[in-house]
């Protein structure tokens, strides 16, 4: 009995010193945001969220990806091609990147993976793209 009461009073010794603090992922997140928050659209381009793949129901929210800082929006272009311009605004809302991805459009949600350091961006029938978060703007 003697050697249980000791082991109990160890490990409630341990339990009481203190853990290190983990640190948060500092990889890209997606958060949702009104749909009508958005930074100035450049030209051709408009907000289009969906409220899923297989619909045609604008969302009241959009997906967007933060990143070092920067804001990256998926928008539709204007004559409705099979394509998404993802472009990342600084912390002013002044474009740094407008890049063309070819194969989705309507976004309507994306999947950060901190694994794989990329972002899948989901649109219209489920299609996607994947994008390496160095594509999302910083440094």
């Amino acid at each position: 009995m003697h050697k249980l009461a000791s082991a109990f009073i160890g490990v409630c010794v341990l339990a009481a010193l203190p853990v290190p603090a983990m640190s948060a992922p500092s990889g890209a997140r997606v958060v949702f945001v009104p749909s009508n928050s958005n930074p100035p659209v450049p030209a051709g381009l408009k907000v289009t969220c969906l409220k899923g793949p297989d619909t045609l129901q604008s969302s009241a929210t959009c997906p967007v990806v933060q990143y070092n800082g920067f804001t990256t929006w998926a928008y539709s272009y204007i004559d409705n091609r099979l394509s998404l311009a993802l472009v990342t605004y600084d912390s002013t809302n002044k474009v740094v990147s407008n890049v063309e991805q070819k194969g989705v459009r309507y976004v309507w949600n994306e999947i950060s993976s901190n694994p794989n350091q990329n972002v899948a961006i989901f649109g219209q029938s489920n299609a996607y793209v994947t994008v390496p978060w160095s594509q999302l703007g910083g440094p």
